[in-house]
């Protein structure tokens, strides 16, 4: 891999910084970058970089020479399965001579499709994208490592793409909270709550935020009420039903 030469570096700020993760994605994520170096003063012979990394994964891609304003649209990270945090790192070089480095931001963040930067946060129920045709399904709960995991068949199309579509989230979501609910009543939960990095107590607080109330404690308790009526919530927040009934008023398949 090529180095590159950090002597009298600028800092480029991150505000002047828009990597836009698209939403039409389809087998890898697909960014939009624009970048502002209309006040750097940066020389014209130079190279603007971008790298995307997470973990061991990484990509380079050549953004063209130094410009106030350098766009570039549609670019495929075709080495990440999905945009999970991911991060970002931009570079402006002079490859000619010695790979210069005269401008450097670090740890960039992507904006989501709606124009709001991406916290990559944690979410109470992870996905990854997974080849599940061992297991004949589309989709199955991982539990392992204290930790639970919803995997979906990554022919499916990217992670990103999976979860924000309707039928995901009108189908597949509901029946993984029901599968996940269902285990955590059944095996036994700490009705103190007391530890909040244990598992089963971050899902009954999660229920019991929706406003589903705790399930009832006793062994011989069904709670098939209460796990429904949790469902139901989150489902309710999302606006799934009326989503989907729209996109298929649309789409004219009644």
């Amino acid at each position: 891999m090529k180095r590159f030469n950090f002597t009298g570096r600028k800092k480029i700020l991150k505000d002047d910084i828009k990597v836009k993760l698209r939403d039409d994605m389809d087998k890898r994520p697909v960014v939009d970058v624009r970048i502002d170096l209309s006040d750097y003063e940066f020389p014209g012979q130079a190279k603007v970089i971008i790298e995307a990394e997470h973990k061991t994964r990484f990509m380079r891609i050549d953004l063209g020479s130094v410009h106030p304003i350098v766009i570039q649209n549609g670019i495929v990270l075709d080495r990440f399965d999905d945009a999970e945090n991911l991060q970002f790192r931009i570079k402006v070089v002079d490859v000619e001579n010695g790979g210069l480095l005269f401008g450097i931001a670090n740890k960039i963040k992507p904006y989501d499709k709606d124009d709001n930067p991406d916290t990559n946060s944690k979410s109470i129920l992870p996905v990854e994208s997974k080849d599940l045709i061992s297991y004949g399904v589309l989709w199955r709960i991982d539990w392992s490592n204290d930790s639970v995991v919803l995997q979906v068949e990554r022919e499916l199309g990217s992670k990103d793409q999976v979860v924000r579509s309707l039928t995901f989230k009108s189908f597949i979501f509901p029946a993984a909270v029901h599968q996940i609910l269902r285990k955590i009543v059944n095996d036994g939960w700490d009705s103190d709550l007391s530890d909040t990095d244990e598992l089963q107590t971050q899902w009954i607080l999660f229920a019991q935020q929706l406003g589903a109330g705790l399930p009832d404690p006793s062994k011989d308790a069904d709670n098939e009420d209460w796990i429904e009526s949790t469902i139901r919530l989150f489902m309710q927040k999302l606006n799934v039903r009326n989503n989907l009934l729209e996109d298929v008023m649309e789409r004219g398949l009644k």
